[in-house]
């Protein structure tokens, strides 16, 4: 990367480089947690392209702890105004194909085996980035865009970058204590540190074309949310966004990646809707790489890799945004820990340790969804051997179960230094049903606080948190070690005769304890240690716990 004469140093916690999502999302989960960050984008303002469609429950729960969940619902598209999906077609005016594409929509209508205090929901990245953007400045985030990194050193104390505003031409550097990558499947960042990348790799070159037109009149009584194409012409998705705003992604030919002109994209348009000469406004379009692809590290020094600068996977299952917002919220908790002094740098260890299954999980799933749409293709066999070889990677042993979709949204499991459990043996990393088990998200069970209806994941967010049928018992412990070590641990008590009633009466069997027994939980919802009764000595066995998981 080049070097540039450096002016007027800025002392940082955190410098994010990239702008979209994951970035946006890092930025807003590190002022939550107090830590002061600046993010740098090279483009003049966020995404006119819709990018990611669909936001899981588990993103929802994260954006929930941060107080967006209420504005995301605000601006998504209602349910009840959503069109056909998951169709297969010639074209909007051709035939309609019935193909195997049935496969991926029956595991989807199945119950969510992980319940939740929230929902998935329908809004396009392109909506989201701005929420999530003005929250993340009103907590205090400084969010620069137009500003390029153009390159970046670090040492055992510190990363200094140099960076560049694309307007002005005015080169300044930066000195961060930590570095997030968060700057695409293309990262440069990632590049300069010379990480490799394992899976299938490239699947094809796409355009992501946006344009206006009113298809009422073809579409009578018809509102088409996403469907997929397939004609001699183009194959691709194509959606409509709102109005007469709709969007197709097309799939290139090979002599096309490099440029594409305004008369093909015409060309694929009208060959998606079926008729040659509809009348069609062009207003955008990007083009990107399909991919299926995990960095080998996600951690060099005192730089991170999140989001596609990490992992890269297909549209299917739509799990690539979601996948990279998890990654900036295991992050930015143990960042946040570190910078404040409550954890040991070691502990930021965790964060490859738990997330690359997690990515390794996703991508194999999205891979092999993509194969089922491919039953002609000529590579077909081999995408599966490759979506197989990720999924082996977090089954561990060949008895283990088959992930669904419903793993990658809820179930990942991590095993790591922060999650102490009693058990060695080689167990998935993931599972099909919440268990309660260390290395879960947390279930989630509806208590009753006075007048109030709240979620066991409302708990969770800010520090170490103890869940207990009985917080009586737990309550010298948990004073003693908070203030011995000095660090937020809140502990609460959930029963009939608790702050927090249980009107399900679900708490103690969710989560695998007697009425002695306790449940601690990280501030990212995921439970790192549990007793299924109280030990003889809870003071000093709740203290090296956390020792442990803290490095301490």
């Amino acid at each position: 990367m080049s070097t540039q004469t450096a002016i007027n140093p800025v002392d940082i916690p955190v410098l994010i480089v990239g702008g979209s999502i994951v970035g946006l999302s890092t930025a807003l989960f590190l002022t939550k947690q107090n830590i002061p960050c600046l993010l740098v984008e090279r483009h003049s303002n966020t995404s006119i392209h819709a990018r990611a469609g669909s936001f899981n429950t588990r993103t929802m729960e994260l954006f929930r702890q941060v107080g967006l969940e209420s504005p995301i619902l605000q601006t998504e598209t209602p349910p009840s105004e959503l069109g056909e999906m998951g169709l297969r077609v010639e074209s909007l005016a051709g035939a309609v194909v019935d193909t195997t594409e049935q496969i991926v929509k029956q595991q989807y209508q199945q119950p969510d085996p992980f319940t939740s205090p929230t929902r998935r929901t329908m809004i396009g990245q392109n909506k989201l980035e701005p929420i999530v953007l003005a929250h993340a400045r009103a907590a205090g985030c400084d969010i620069r865009f137009g500003t390029e990194l153009l390159s970046f050193t670090q040492d055992a104390n510190s990363v200094v970058a140099q960076l560049k505003e694309l307007a002005t031409g005015r080169a300044y550097q930066v000195r961060a204590s930590y570095l997030v990558a968060a700057d695409g499947n293309r990262s440069t960042i990632r590049q300069h540190l010379e990480i490799n990348s394992y899976g299938y790799g490239t699947l094809g070159h796409w355009a992501s074309i946006l344009f206006q037109t009113d298809l009422s009149e073809l579409l009578p009584q018809r509102k088409i949310t996403l469907c997929f194409v397939n004609n001699p012409t183009v194959e691709g998705i194509m959606g409509q966004s709102y109005a007469h705003n709709w969007g197709l992604l097309a799939h290139l030919r090979p002599d096309e990646a490099a440029i594409l002109s305004e008369a093909r994209c015409l060309e694929l348009v009208h060959a998606a809707i079926g008729v040659p000469d509809w009348p069609v406004k062009l207003v955008n379009t990007l083009q990107w790489e399909l991919a299926a692809r995990v960095a080998e590290h996600y951690q060099a020094g005192r730089v991170f890799l999140a989001g596609d600068a990490a992992h890269v996977m297909t549209t299917m299952g739509a799990f690539g945004a979601n996948t990279g917002i998890a990654d900036a919220h295991n992050l930015a908790w143990k960042l946040a820990m570190v910078l404040k002094g409550q954890a040991a740098p070691s502990l930021l260890a965790t964060y490859e340790a738990e997330r690359q299954p997690a990515a390794d999980l996703a991508v194999g799933v999205s891979l092999g969804l993509y194969a089922y749409r491919l039953p002609q293709h000529a590579q077909r066999e081999i995408i599966i051997a490759s979506a197989s070889r990720l999924l082996d990677r977090v089954r561990l042993t060949p008895d283990a179960p088959q992930p669904t979709g419903f793993s990658v949204v809820n179930g990942y499991r991590y095993r790591s230094t922060a999650i102490i459990t009693k058990d060695d043996t080689p167990a998935p990393l993931f599972e099909n049903t919440p268990s309660g088990h260390p290395g879960t998200r947390a279930p989630h069970i509806w208590l009753a606080y006075q007048d109030e209806r709240l979620s066991t994941l409302d708990l969770f967010g800010i520090g170490f948190v103890l869940l207990t049928p009985d917080s009586t018992i737990w309550s010298e412990a948990i004073t003693s070690v908070a203030n011995k070590l000095d660090i937020p641990l809140a502990i609460y008590g959930i029963g009939a005769k608790q702050t927090y009633t249980d009107p399900e009466r679900a708490f103690r069997s969710a989560y695998g304890i007697a009425s002695t027994g306790a449940v601690l939980v990280r501030p990212d919802g995921f439970i790192a240690w549990r007793t299924h009764s109280m030990p003889s000595h809870p003071t000093q066995t709740l203290e090296h716990i956390l020792r442990k998981i803290l490095r301490s």
